[in-house]
């Protein structure tokens, strides 16, 4: 292109056209100008190449970006998907201790209630990995991402992963200052935590196996019921974030 306009400019300083003796100047004149104008188009030829230089820099740190994000919510999938099971199972074991409340104590005593308790303790918080979107964010480079519904989806996620933490902390808090002690007094812990996978001897031999000491009471239903509320709400909330997830992954996903 520069070699069509030097030819321009050429033409413009040596055309054969007499001049007129009033205006010497004028050959010098256009040629100056060509020059000018050749000057300019280079400048703007080299910013536009600059620019597109900037724009590929720009699409392949976001294509890396979305990579990073990729991998880290599959991980995070998999350790969502770990945590529901879990509440699940727990919520079931509790159902089931309130379907023995009503049983007769023959057939109470024909059940595994250590085991059934022992389960239905069980629960985690849910740590996630979130180093891409924390470096992001912290260093501002989030406009990378030109995906505007995947920004807004993860801005999303920390605010869920707030309300699920919460939820986490009230759960934690009823289990461990109320529901705990309360079975602390009531019932051997040894036999539970021997179910639970946290022992492996003999079970206690100071406990009766009485279990009616809980089960005629209405303070373990009460319990049982704010524990069973907790992990429902907590239960919602991971469920929410696996959606959020799989959206992000199919977001985030490089084709």
């Amino acid at each position: 292109m520069i070699p069509f306009f030097r030819k321009i400019r050429k033409q413009m300083a040596d055309d054969n056209r007499p001049l007129k003796p009033a205006w010497p100047a004028g050959r010098y004149a256009r040629y100056a100008i060509g020059e000018i104008v050749l000057v300019v188009i280079g400048i703007l030829i080299a910013l536009q190449v600059n620019n597109w230089n900037e724009k590929r820099k720009f699409n392949r740190e976001g294509v890396q970006i979305q990579k990073e994000l990729y991998d880290e919510f599959l991980d995070n999938r998999a350790v969502l998907a770990e945590r529901i099971t879990s509440l699940e199972s727990a919520n079931e074991h509790i159902e089931a201790l309130f379907y023995y409340m009503d049983s007769p104590k023959e057939i109470v005593q024909t059940v595994n209630i250590d085991s059934i308790i022992g389960f239905s303790l069980k629960y985690g918080n849910f740590n996630p990995s979130n180093s891409t979107i924390q470096e992001l964010i912290g260093s501002g480079r989030l406009n990378l991402i030109s995906n505007k519904s995947l920004k807004k989806n993860i801005y999303k996620w920390l605010q869920l992963l707030e309300d699920a933490d919460e939820d986490f902390k009230n759960q934690d808090q009823q289990a461990s200052t109320l529901l705990i002690p309360y079975l602390y007094k009531r019932l051997a812990m040894k036999n539970i935590n021997h179910y639970d996978g946290l022992r492996n001897d003999q079970k206690s031999k100071l406990f009766s196996g009485d279990y009616s000491i809980v089960f005629d009471d209405l303070e373990f239903e009460n319990l049982y019921e704010g524990k069973l509320f907790w992990n429902r709400t907590l239960l919602n909330h991971y469920k929410d974030l696996d959606t959020l997830a799989a959206e992000i992954i199919k977001q985030s996903k490089v084709y």
